[in-house]
């Protein structure tokens, strides 16, 4: 990889590195910053360093580097066509293998995301932990390192209480049985409307907890069946949406685990006692509790306890946690208590914000919850809607309405910072234009259906690497996807790589307008082939780590 190549010799030369280009200037560049340092290592000025390296690098690289110049305080370096072509061909070769950075295989980095709570819907609330994570682990795999995504259900607290009254009092079983997740939500929002009007109900639903942590027989037995009946409707929804997660566990799984980590934060002096509880104090954080007075333990514990067994379990490096903004207070505390208790693995909380409708916040207690199915119905609808305006005679139209909808839900999310609240919008999520997942799998078709045309014109034939001033756009937005990939799993920012998607996208579709691809000349149409077979496999790749359906035919 040319990258590699001229970082290395930057490196050796002056111990810093390039940077990929983000800006109108070069492929690669030596940041004012980076000048800086260099010329204040060598008692020097940025300019004379940029002008010396320039040199440098084209007489080290004279057949790959077509120039080298200091524009506007950096040292920007331009790749020749002959440097692109070598690069695409590395990519024709194992696109995988180009992905990959071998320094990554021996580093093991934790996913936690999607996280339901048992008993309640799979609701567009659970959506953005679910496929943003999914798409960072893809991420971090495609670019070699080793990944374990874990699945932390959420089931364990009081309101397995506040059910297990519910069921006693309104709930019927074989009623349940029938439509699980439906019947056990009624009965948790049945709770909270009767629980203003008879305010003992909260006290007897804190009782049935505290039976169930006490391994009460009949609280065990319903708190299973909760668990039971609501993963094989999570599980149903991860098919839906192409979900694979290596690990789930509860939280309950961790209950026996705690008493370890209390331990050891008392052996280290960390807990100290408060009017009866055990906490531990924390420089410019509120203090943490660990333990109630009455011996309970809160979720922070749980959290504690799983981070040393995956510890113990996975040696990872990192745990990525994809939860919302509103825990960032959590995650600084349980990051502080982490680095107190020197375990050596770095806390990241990549938070995301709420996915709202026109109509606002959702809320699972007040019976608000708007379901995933409801909003893939919508989505499918929409899809075929196009797909019968633009295609009616297509074969499946309800099968790739059905792909193109999920596709418009996932990517309409993961284009987005993930930072931020989104507003959802059917209309722009489900377009032929515009940044959308229609659009790219449209292109994306488009693509397969000029190699099929290539194969039916010239049967024996294979492509030809070349590359001509009519492609090297097309060349130069291949060559950032790496660089994005890289971006994305350093900030856990999908919307990194789904720019540069949109990019090459809009870049083929321009080279595809600007080129008759499949013509006569057979030696032409070969070399006009290789450039759309290489945006076949970086999109197909692209389209695997976001979890995009590849469609034929739209």
């Amino acid at each position: 990889m040319i990258r590699e190549e001229i970082n290395k010799f930057i490196k050796d030369k002056t111990g810093e590195k390039i940077e990929n280009s983000t800006g109108r200037f070069g492929d690669f560049c030596l940041t004012p910053g980076v000048l800086n340092k260099i010329a204040g290592k060598e008692n020097s000025t940025p300019v004379d360093i940029a002008r010396k390296t320039a040199e440098e690098l084209k007489t080290t690289f004279p057949e790959k580097i077509e120039k080298a110049e200091f524009e506007a305080g950096y040292l920007n370096i331009y790749l020749s066509k002959s440097a692109y072509l070598a690069e695409l061909e590395e990519i024709n070769k194992d696109i995988g293998a180009y992905l990959k950075d071998p320094e990554n295989a021996d580093k093991t980095i934790v996913f936690d995301y999607s996280s339901p709570n048992i008993a309640k819907p799979f609701s567009v609330g659970n959506l953005r932990s679910t496929i943003i994570g999914q798409a960072n682990y893809n991420i971090h795999k495609a670019l070699g390192f080793k990944t374990v995504g874990i699945n932390h259900l959420g089931d364990w607290g009081t309101q397995f209480g506040k059910l297990i009254v519910a069921i006693k009092k309104w709930g019927s079983e074989s009623e349940i049985a029938k439509n699980p997740i439906e019947k056990l939500n009624e009965l948790y929002v049945k709770f909270h409307g009767e629980a203003e009007k008879d305010k003992l109900l909260d006290d007897e639903a804190r009782e049935w907890f505290k039976k169930l942590e006490d391994g009460n027989e009949e609280a065990r037995e319903i708190w299973q069946k909760c668990i039971n009946w609501s993963m094989g409707e999570f599980e149903r929804i991860y098919k839906i949406l192409g979900i694979e997660i290596d690990e789930t566990t509860g939280e309950s799984f961790y209950i026996d685990k705690q008493k370890a980590v209390i331990a050891e934060l008392k052996e280290k002096n960390h807990l100290k006692e408060s009017e009866g509880a055990q906490i531990v104090e924390l420089e410019n954080l509120p203090p943490v509790l660990i333990q109630k007075k009455d011996g309970a333990t809160l979720y922070m514990t749980r959290d504690l306890a799983a981070i040393k067994y995956r510890i113990e379990k996975h040696h990872p490096m990192e745990i990525i946690y994809h939860v919302g903004n509103d825990q960032s207070l959590h995650f600084q505390q349980l990051t502080a208590v982490v680095d107190k208790l020197k375990w050596n693995v770095k806390i990241t909380h990549a938070s995301h914000g709420m996915i709202r409708l026109p109509d606002g916040k959702m809320s699972t207690r007040r019976g608000r919850t708007i379901l995933l199915d409801d909003l893939i119905d919508e989505a499918k609808s929409r899809a075929l809607k196009i797909i019968e305006e633009k295609n009616p005679d297509l074969k499946n139209k309800e099968d790739v309405a059905q792909k193109i909808g999920i596709s418009a839900l996932k990517y309409a999310d993961l284009v987005q910072n993930r930072k931020t609240d989104i507003v959802f919008s059917f209309d722009k999520a489900i377009s032929l234009q515009g940044n959308s997942a229609p659009y790219i799998q449209y292109s994306y078709a488009r693509v397969r259906s000029l190699i099929r045309k290539f194969k039916e014109k010239f049967p024996e034939e294979t492509p030809i690497g070349s590359l001509d001033d009519s492609g090297v756009n097309l060349a130069k937005a291949v060559l950032k996807v790496e660089r994005a990939l890289r971006l994305s799993a350093q900030n856990s920012t999908p919307n990194i790589l789904c720019e540069i998607l949109f990019e090459l996208v809009e870049e083929f579709n321009k080279f595809y307008e600007k080129e008759r691809i499949i013509v006569e000349d057979k030696s032409k149409a070969q070399k006009n082939i290789f450039l759309v077979e290489i945006a076949n496999l970086v999109l197909s790749k692209i389209f695997d780590i976001l979890g995009l359906a590849k469609l034929e035919e739209i």
